[in-house]
């Protein structure tokens, strides 16, 4: 069974990656195709990763999620927390 993966890019970004991929021989589709199988087969991507975040960029980013995702500050442990939201959503004790 196949699968249909849509990407949005920039018009010019597109053209000039569409560009290099000619110029090695490849359509886009041939190109993402051969980056899924390399994923697939290496369980890893052929580029470096991104860096991971500091502890400080860690610690901005949940501040943010909390401000647009919780009524009240988070005092509760992570599991504290998890059986909180099963019962919310499902009514459950986890």
């Amino acid at each position: 069974m196949e699968s249909v993966l849509t990407v949005r890019l920039d018009a010019q970004m597109k053209e000039r990656g569409s560009r290099v991929m000619r110029q090695a021989g490849l359509t886009p589709s041939q190109a993402v195709r051969q980056l899924f199988d390399y994923a697939s087969r290496n369980d890893a991507l052929p580029f470096p990763a991104a860096p991971k975040p500091g502890k400080e960029e860690v610690a901005r980013r949940i501040a943010a999620f909390d401000r647009c995702h919780t009524k009240r500050p988070l005092t509760l442990t992570d599991d504290e927390l998890r059986e909180e939201r099963m019962r919310e959503r499902y009514g459950l004790d986890a």
